[in-house]
């Protein structure tokens, strides 16, 4: 464990680092979310390259490859989507999220309905657990981009606070050791 603060405390580099892709990620987490997408599109077109050239390999000595070709155009349509519709790719797993909590909370409504007797602090409790999916659903499901860039952007904030935390920490540590 003493080992682990060692390296820790050596890492002042790192943390300035987190704290400036923290800012970063704060500030702009729109512009950050296409980078990191077209990151992403850019290495899967390294797949569908690579996925291409086996195929063709195997297709050359006669041994099969279409599922490599295959894989290499579905590869080669994901990269085009990632790089020219980034928002669509960033957009897809809060949609998703947002249709499982409208599924969620729809599905509580009965329950609700048949806790309705039970009292108003019970009965509250199952409104509100069914209204929050819903509501939250519902916006995920609504603004899919929003939702990713405010995730983003909250990643970022964690980030910072992590970076700064590590700093001050450095420096509590350093003083203590004079």
């Amino acid at each position: 464990m003493e080992k682990y603060y060692e390296i820790r405390l050596s890492s002042i580099g790192i943390a300035i680092a987190m704290i400036v892709l923290g800012i970063l990620l704060t500030i702009y987490p729109g512009v950050s979310g296409t980078i990191f997408t077209r990151g992403f599109a850019a290495v899967v077109l390294i797949l569908a390259l690579s996925h291409a050239w086996k195929g063709l390999r195997a297709r050359k000595h006669h041994m099969g490859g279409n599922g490599n070709l295959i894989g290499a155009a579905v590869f080669l349509i994901l990269s085009g989507i990632s790089f020219f519709k980034p928002e669509f790719v960033l957009s897809f797993l809060p949609f998703v999220t947002g249709a499982l909590l409208i599924l969620d909370g729809l599905v509580k409504i009965p329950l609700v309905k048949s806790m309705w007797n039970w009292g108003g602090e019970v009965r509250g409790m199952g409104i509100l657990s069914a209204v929050l999916p819903l509501l939250l659903g519902i916006f995920l499901a609504a603004y899919p981009f929003e939702a990713a860039a405010a995730a983003i952007r909250i990643f970022g904030i964690f980030l910072l606070l992590d970076g700064c935390s590590d700093v001050l920490r450095n420096s509590m540590v350093k003083r203590a050791e004079r």
